[in-house]
């Protein structure tokens, strides 16, 4: 069953059993919509529309970004000029663009900018390893945006046609998905000149 089914259902219960409308009762209703279930999933592409944009842009970046190296060394990323393990962050939105501003140890700076898709690609799975608190589990969730790239500065170099820059927001929470519930953030680079990823966290 749907959360949005359960929702209604639960609604349906409680007019049957008290026979009128009261504000604690349509409360409880409107709170089970949001309700999860053991073992749900959704995988999706889905229109950006005003409603998801207004959330996005409300969030916040944390003032560090990382690179992934994994077992490899920082010296061997590509498409950065002077690859560095971590970076001083800035983020804004600049009329339909996300623009973040980067600046390493040694004040070498470039910016990532990522244009405002028409689409998004949502993933909420249940990783069944949460505690249900009473209306289902915590799900894990991660909103993803992908455009062309663009940059400039110490980016500049992998910067090139059919290069994709891809910005992740990852959290948790129930079926009615908002911008709080995203707690961090991957942004991944990937094309024939540059293959990176950078990471950080959002401010809540």
């Amino acid at each position: 069953m749907s959360a949005l089914i359960r929702g209604g259902f639960c609604l349906a219960l409680a007019i049957f059993a008290f026979g009128q409308f009261s504000p604690a009762l349509i409360a409880s209703a409107l709170a089970c919509a949001c309700c999860t279930n053991e073992g749900q999933r959704n995988v999706a592409t889905v229109a950006l529309d005003s409603g998801k944009r207004q959330e996005i842009e409300s969030l916040r970046f944390a003032g560090n970004a990382t690179i992934f190296t994994g077992e490899g060394d920082v010296d061997g990323i590509e498409g950065i000029a002077t690859p560095t393990g971590t970076y001083k962050l800035s983020a804004k939105w600049v009329d339909d663009r996300l623009v973040l501003s980067f600046r390493d140890q040694s004040g070498h700076t470039g910016t990532l900018s990522l244009a405002r898709p028409a689409t998004m690609s949502v993933f909420e799975v249940d990783p069944r390893d949460r505690p249900d608190k009473g209306r289902g589990p915590t799900l894990y969730k991660e909103w993803k945006l992908s455009a062309p790239a663009a940059g400039s500065g110490v980016f500049a170099p992998g910067i090139a046609p059919r290069q994709i820059l891809t910005l992740i927001l990852q959290g948790g929470g129930n079926s009615c998905t908002s911008g709080i519930d995203f707690t961090h953030w991957t942004l991944v680079m990937q094309g024939p000149k540059a293959n990176y990823t950078l990471f950080g966290d959002l401010v809540r």
